[in-house]
């Protein structure tokens, strides 16, 4: 009676669940859709630019020092800048461009103010001291840092001091005037080697001089500048040689660098620097079939081939069509049905990114390489990379599929050159089949060493076919072998980012994670020991499985052993981890339905918090699947006679994975095999077979894609790897002849 009054509400609701879920999956193809069309015309748009720049003349193929194989011929006049003959005319320009200096007034008048204030000072002395070594002990005290030079017992002998004074205030006066140097240790390299230019005022309007740096006032050419000058004005030789020594000891540089204003000069100079243009005339043979291509050969060639030639609207067109049909190739092959995952999420950000970014670049690198990188031009492609990456995280299935879309992509790249799409074809298969047993980060380094050696050899078959001579073939499997190192140990430094970006289910961080010792593993160890011992059982039961019927035996074991992270909150409430005492014996059946249903919510956000892979927080979340929790309800029957089944059930969902069914199916199991007494071969297979099929007739296997042969290889499974749990225990049939 109770069940068919709750069967309206329970197909209402299921009917508004269903529109509402097809609401959303609606909306998520809208947005799907749009993300493809934008990746679509990113993609489009790259190819008509860059299209645009090369002008997919396939003119590559030629390399400096080898002999031209055909002629190639200029169809329009072209008129390039020379860039090697420019940089060579503005590197002149620029040397010839001298360093600025200017005078810095204060220094000067600085300079002049303590002369004078020494002046002053010394007469002051000189008038209270008749002593001569006294007078000369006080002024070394008052101006200690003449001390070097002995001015003070050399002006004390001189008979006129003051006028001593005067004449060395006079040379340095003209010292300061003519500039004192501060020339840098660096900075000049660029400037002219052999002056400079001096900026000072001079009597209102500002002079600029240039100075031979030969002839500059530094600090090693002042005592002789001095000197001179003082000899210039005709006094004795003991008056020229102190008012010289004077002037040096008051001297202060004062022309410093201005740097802001030397880089305002080059950059002024190399504005006016002419470019040299050259000529191509539409007929001109560029390249000379039978010739040496020489280097100048190809820069000819490179301005032709980024210049030359007009942009054929007709032949773009025909490519866009192409790229178009190929997208929608690559949404129908790239779905879940071909490809063998869904692609949710931030999932279909990073393909829709991966596939964008692979083309993007290609198409740039083809614009932009010069013509003689055109044989290594794959090298230079991450196929690899990204093919490892697509196998770890999407599987090799798929994984290949987007390798052969990619590679097919690069024939409108090369304009229609089969030898770069092969070549990135084996490189990607190369990269699939070398990660497929890697089982520790470490092995991608191994992997990244096999496929040099593999770039190596296809590099080297392809290019000999083709016809490219031994040395090119070689130089091809060299620079190939290099690109595949290089993607291996790319894969080994970006995965981890990606790991944790999009919280994939590697192999690696489900090894990690399989980690009995890990944090969360100890304290469910420590706070609810038979949970433990349930979940380490239930993991060799469904990862045995697992593996005779072909599913991911190490997620299934990483799933079984998180499955019940939940009952760390309320361990005392199940029975593995009781001992005597039952909690439940205390409330009413409800509300024990209510705690035990509570471990799988609690168990999410646990699995939250540690940032458990989608797949194993699946595991955790249809473990249950909606089963009904049969004794309490039985119970709630018993006292009360209404019960709603509806709140003796487990929320759901259904186990829609292999391994998620396996985990349900090895749980209960596990949980009703510690009811078994006395258990043989022959009752333990009809006790698994019946807990199967029990699951398989209420439903619960509905949404999983198990068959009845797996089901069958799983029940044989359970019941090898429960006779050995068991074996101490199990007595085994007499055969006919003993009975």
């Amino acid at each position: 009676m109770n069940q068919n009054s709750d069967a309206p509400r329970r197909f209402w609701g299921s009917f508004f669940d269903s529109r509402l879920g097809a609401s959303f999956r609606d909306a998520d193809r809208l947005r799907q859709s749009a993300m493809v069309a934008a990746a679509a015309l990113v993609c489009v748009a790259a190819y008509i630019g860059f299209s645009a720049v090369t002008g997919l003349s396939g003119l590559g193929g030629f390399e400096a020092g080898k002999v031209a194989d055909r002629d190639i011929v200029a169809d329009v006049d072209v008129v390039y800048v020379d860039v090697k003959a420019t940089k060579v005319r503005t590197d002149a320009e620029l040397r010839l461009v001298p360093a600025v200096f200017y005078i810095d007034d204060a220094m000067t008048k600085s300079a002049l103010a303590a002369m004078d204030a020494f002046k002053a000072s010394f007469l002051e002395l000189a008038a209270e001291t008749s002593a001569r070594e006294e007078l000369s002990l006080r002024v070394r005290g008052r101006f200690p840092d003449l001390a070097a030079y002995d001015l003070a017992t050399r002006l004390s002998d001189y008979p006129a001091p003051s006028n001593a004074i005067e004449q060395g205030r006079a040379v340095l006066g003209a010292l300061m005037n003519r500039g004192f140097f501060a020339i840098p240790e660096t900075g000049l390299e660029q400037y002219n080697p052999e002056s400079v230019e001096l900026r000072r005022w001079t009597d209102g309007p500002l002079v600029y001089e240039q100075v031979p740096l030969e002839k500059a006032l530094t600090r090693r050419r002042l005592k002789s500048a001095a000197l001179d000058l003082a000899k210039s004005l005709k006094l004795s030789a003991t008056i020229t040689a102190l008012s010289a020594d004077l002037a040096v000891a008051f001297a202060t540089e004062n022309a410093y660098f201005d740097s802001d204003q030397s880089l305002r000069r080059l950059e002024s100079a190399k504005a006016r620097v002419e470019p040299v243009m050259r000529k191509i005339s539409k007929g001109d043979k560029v390249v000379r079939q039978g010739f040496i291509v020489t280097a100048d050969d190809l820069e000819r060639l490179s301005a032709l081939r980024g210049t030359g030639f007009e942009f054929n609207a007709f032949e773009t067109l025909g490519g866009v069509l192409v790229f178009v049909i190929l997208c929608i190739g690559a949404v129908a092959l790239l779905g879940r049905s071909n490809g063998g995952v869904r692609l949710d999420g931030p999932w279909y950000w990073f393909v829709l990114g991966s596939g964008v970014a692979y083309f993007v670049i290609a198409s740039a690198l083809r614009a932009f390489l010069p013509a003689a990188t055109d044989l290594q031009f794959e090298a230079f492609l991450p196929t690899a990379f990204v093919a490892m990456l697509m196998a770890i995280l999407l599987g090799e299935r798929f994984a290949l599929i987007f390798v052969v879309i990619s590679a097919f992509s690069l024939v409108l790249v090369t304009g229609f050159d089969a030898f770069v799409p092969m070549q990135a074809v084996l490189s990607g298969v190369a990269g699939i089949v070398l990660v497929r047993r890697a089982e520790k980060r470490i092995d991608l380094v191994r992997a990244g060493g096999q496929l040099a050696v593999a770039r190596f050899l296809c590099g080297f078959a392809l290019a000999a076919l083709s016809g490219r001579g031994v040395m090119d073939a070689f130089g091809t499997g060299f620079w190939s072998s290099i690109n595949g190192f290089l993607c291996g140990v790319l894969a080994l430094s970006l995965l981890p980012v990606l790991e944790h970006a999009l919280n994939a289910p590697t192999v690696f961080r489900l090894q990690e994670l399989s980690d009995l010792n890990s944090p969360a593993l100890k304290r469910l160890l420590s706070v609810a020991p038979g949970t433990y011992s349930h979940s380490v059982t239930v993991a060799h039961l469904a990862e045995s499985a697992c593996r005779e019927i072909g599913a991911d035996a190490l997620l299934a074991r990483v799933g079984a052993y998180y499955h019940d992270i939940g009952k760390i909150d309320k361990p005392e409430y199940f029975i593995e981890n009781q001992a005597g005492y039952n909690k439940h014996d205390e409330i009413n059946p409800r509300l024990s339905a209510t705690v035990l249903r509570g471990h799988v919510k609690f168990g999410l956000e646990r699995a939250d918090s540690l940032r458990l892979p989608d797949s194993v927080r699946a595991i955790i979340a249809e473990h249950h699947g909606t089963s009904l929790i049969s004794y309490f309800y039985a119970q709630a029957q018993k006292e009360s006679g209404e019960a709603n089944s509806d709140e003796y059930r487990y929320p759901g969902p259904l186990p829609s994975t292999k391994e998620a069914a396996v985990v349900m199916l090895a749980d209960c199991v596990e949980a009703a095999g510690r009811t078994l007494k006395r258990p043989t071969i022959g009752r333990l297979e009809q006790f698994v077979k019946e807990l199967v099929m029990d699951r398989f007739e209420s439903g619960q296997l509905s949404m999983s894609p198990l068959t009845f042969r797996d089901l069958e290889l799983i029940k044989n499974s359970f019941v090898r790897v429960l006779s050995g749990h068991f074996h101490s225990r199990i007595e085994y049939p007499k055969n006919k002849e003993q009975a």
